[in-house]
């Protein structure tokens, strides 16, 4: 219940005055929020002092009127426990409902609906608070550093501004009278029959797109959730990956899934987060959090970033992601990696910063041609990343990919701009001497064993017939005999070409290792729940269009033979159907056939002529065999593609929005590394076997939570690194998911 207005209570009293009514009787006949007792407590005190001295000091009044909404949630527990502390009853109010309502309040309350309810009189017995256990206890620590930096606000705040734009859309308004009550019961709610419905069944999958048009808005939860709760559920989202071991929403309501109700303060169950979820994706929410987390994690690691020593080049990374998606629709199909096999997937392309640390990313359904989307997603971070943090000289801004993204499209594409400059490797099948169009200096490696030569390249364009590009390239000749070739359109005066070559290098300890490590510990490998829109294949209708033009060709060019061909297959079906007619009157024993003495002869002379006109048809075949042959692989081919004109494009909606949560738990990781562990050498994996998973002891009150963290004795290094880590964390202060202040131990060793 919200607080009184001052000037509402006002109103009130000169409404009762005013009225002919008995003031008894004006109470029970209007909803006026306070009783009668309090009526008379409110005229005496402005008797005596005044309307202003009301004014001031009517604001410490605790007494209020109890509704219908609360009165109910008292007999609920009053029925489940008679025995109920008054205070406690108080305090339920007020953590429920936000109702602040005196001792002597409650009591009058109560009289009404439970008279035999007795309070208890004398000393009241200490009750000794029995602590509760939480089997992710170290995990409520880098939920406190995340309400520390103001994480889930921050994205509740993205939610909240994203439903009320929702709100001003033409959509929001006119799906407000589209309420489909077939299949549910009196109270709205779903029964058996609406999952038997033909349409329910036929586009249970359908896209998001689709769906979101005939989505009547008001009925979803998100529009009414409270601030709080959204917060809330931002948390448990966020605590997906460790309650459930795989990310996987479906195990939310297993034994692990219990720890819910520490790490956000209420035990969700499945069906609410997918809920959640699903209702995030309505709004199509996911471009919004995408470009967020940027601008979160730019804020959060820029002191970082101001504290460390850029050099020359500010590197980014780029990395794909190819998720296995198993379906029995035909879906957009591309070479998984982890899998060694073609199929459904979903492809995630990734940003990442100088230090490793995971700013942006885009799915795509299928194969995502990084090479044609990486300066288009710059350009949507621009204003990000094109700050530099404490930098007073020009610092050259680089992009560093893998082999399979560098075509020569995507390096023409970088030609064409002057902000991003690009380092890749080069095909072993690509180097020839023959494309070596000026030689450059010779030099030794500064950072490791190998010597490296400066070249000029040429390469071709393979969609342009004859178009050429020159490039920059290092050939790096190992001491082990290995040679690798790097590309890069950096100038030779900016970059030496062992900075270039260490730069390339890096990525692998700076990037590789932690993207591998973080999509296990995440799970960023697992798909989340997608829809399916059925599109036009191009590739296949080229394809059929080619095939038909190609088998029409042939056939006009094979008109005669083919021809020939027919009519003796005609005679041969006839023949067949003789010969086979003879075989019915014929029986077989001890393997061999016996034939009646009547159809010996025909028998033999219709074998005879079979094999005749076939000897023909193989002298057509062998004349005209080559154009006869690649006919009837065009035409297998073209049977093959029947049916497959269409494709299911997966909605990537519902799986960004995931993803967004566990590359923030990523970075959350990161960041308690490197800021309370004192940047201790330790990965995202061995934080979760060391620290997170720490059994933790809870004993709250109505202001505090503290978190006792039970010590291992097998690891001593890390429990004395985790002492001065949960002082650092308790001078932050922090107050939990419950608003009561987060306080830190280490169980005392024995």
């Amino acid at each position: 219940m919200e607080k009184l207005n001052k000037q509402e209570i006002i109103n009130w009293l000169h409404r009762i005055e005013q009225s002919e009514l008995p003031t008894k009787k004006f109470l029970e006949t209007y909803d006026v929020p306070f009783s009668e007792r309090q009526y008379y407590r409110y005229k005496a005190f402005i008797i005596q002092n005044g309307i202003k001295r009301f004014d001031s000091d009517c604001s410490h009044s605790r007494n209020r009127k109890i509704f219908q909404r609360e009165e109910d949630f008292l007999k609920g527990v009053i029925a489940e426990n008679p025995q109920v502390d008054l205070n406690k009853l108080q305090r339920l109010l007020r953590d429920h409902f936000d109702c602040n309502i005196s001792i002597p309040g409650i009591k009058q309350a109560l009289t009404k609906f439970a008279p035999d309810y007795k309070t208890k009189r004398g000393r009241p017995k200490s009750i000794k608070i029995e602590p509760v256990i939480n089997s992710f206890g170290g995990f409520e620590l880098i939920i406190a550093r995340a309400i520390y930096l103001k994480w889930p606000q921050r994205v509740e705040k993205v939610i909240s501004q994203e439903i009320k734009n929702l709100k001003n859309r033409e959509l929001y308004q006119s799906n407000i009278d589209h309420y489909d009550c077939e299949g549910r019961d009196e109270e709205g709610k779903f029964t058996e029959n609406y999952n038997k419905r033909k349409d329910i069944r036929e586009n249970r999958f359908a896209s998001v797109t689709e769906k979101r048009l005939r989505k009547n808005f008001t009925t979803m939860s998100i529009i009414r959730d409270k601030k709080e709760t959204i917060i809330r559920k931002n948390l448990a989202m966020l605590a997906l990956p460790v309650i459930t071991l795989n990310g996987n929403v479906r195990t939310v309501d297993l034994a692990l899934g219990q720890s819910l109700k520490h790490i956000c303060g209420f035990d969700y169950k499945q069906k609410t987060i997918e809920k959640f979820l699903n209702e995030l994706k309505y709004i199509g929410i996911s471009t919004r959090l995408l470009f967020d987390v940027t601008h979160f994690w730019k804020e959060t690691w820029s002191q970082e970033s101001k504290n460390s020593m850029m050099g020359p080049l500010l590197c980014y990374y780029i990395d794909g992601n190819t998720k296995a998606l198993w379906s029995s629709y035909r879906v957009k199909k591309n070479k998984v990696t982890m899998l060694g096999r073609i199929m459904g997937c979903l492809e995630q392309v990734f940003i990442h910063d100088g230090f490793g640390h995971p700013i942006y990313f885009e799915t795509y359904s299928g194969t995502a041609k990084v090479g044609e989307y990486i300066l288009n997603m710059f350009e949507k971070i621009e204003e990000v990343i094109m700050e530099v943090p404490n930098s007073r000289t020009q610092v050259n801004r680089v992009i560093i990919m893998d082999p399979v993204h560098n075509s020569v499209k995507t390096l023409r594409a970088f030609s064409k701009q002057k902000k991003y400059y690009y380092i890749t490797l080069l095909d072993e099948n690509q180097w020839k001497q023959r494309r070596i169009i000026q030689d450059g200096n010779i030099s030794r490696y500064r950072y490791g064993k190998a010597t490296l030569r400066e070249v000029i390249i040429e390469l071709i364009d393979s969609t342009e017939e004859n178009y050429l590009i020159s490039s920059r390239a290092i050939r790096i000749d190992w001491d082990n005999g290995k040679v690798t070739v790097l590309l890069s359109n950096l100038p030779q005066l900016f970059v030496d070409s062992s900075e270039l070559v260490y730069a390339y290098f890096r990525r692998w300890p700076c990037q590789e290792t932690q993207f591998k490590i973080q999509k296990s510990v995440v799970s960023i490998n697992r798909v989340a729940g997608y829809g399916k829109k059925k599109v036009d294949d191009i590739n296949v209708m080229e394809k059929l269009s080619q095939l038909e033009k190609r088998i029409n060709e042939l056939q006009e060019s094979l008109a005669e033979p083919l021809e020939q061909i027919s009519l003796i297959d005609e005679k041969i079906a006839q023949l067949v159907t003789e010969e086979v007619n003879i075989k019915k009157k014929c029986t077989i024993k001890d393997g061999k056939r016996i034939v009646p003495k009547a159809f010996q002869q025909k028998l033999i002379d219709t074998s005879k002529e079979i094999n005749k006109h076939q000897r023909i048809i193989q002298k057509i075949n062998k004349k005209y065999k080559t154009h006869l042959n690649l006919l009837k692989k065009h035409q297998k081919t073209w049977f093959r593609l029947q049916g497959k004109e269409q494709v299911y494009e997966v909605d990537v909606e519902l799986d960004q929005i995931v993803t967004f949560y566990r590359i923030s738990l990523a970075n959350l990781y990161a960041y308690f590394i490197k800021h309370f562990l004192e940047d201790e050498s330790l990965s995202m994996i061995m934080l979760l076997h060391r620290i997170i998973h720490l059994q933790g002891s809870i004993i709250e009150s109505d202001s505090t939570r503290k978190i006792t963290l039970q010590y291992n004795k097998k690891d001593p290094h890390m429990m004395k690194k985790l002492e001065k880590t949960l002082i650092k964390i308790n001078q932050l202060n922090i107050r939990g998911p419950r608003n009561k202040l987060m306080h830190f131990s280490l169980e005392v060793p024995l």
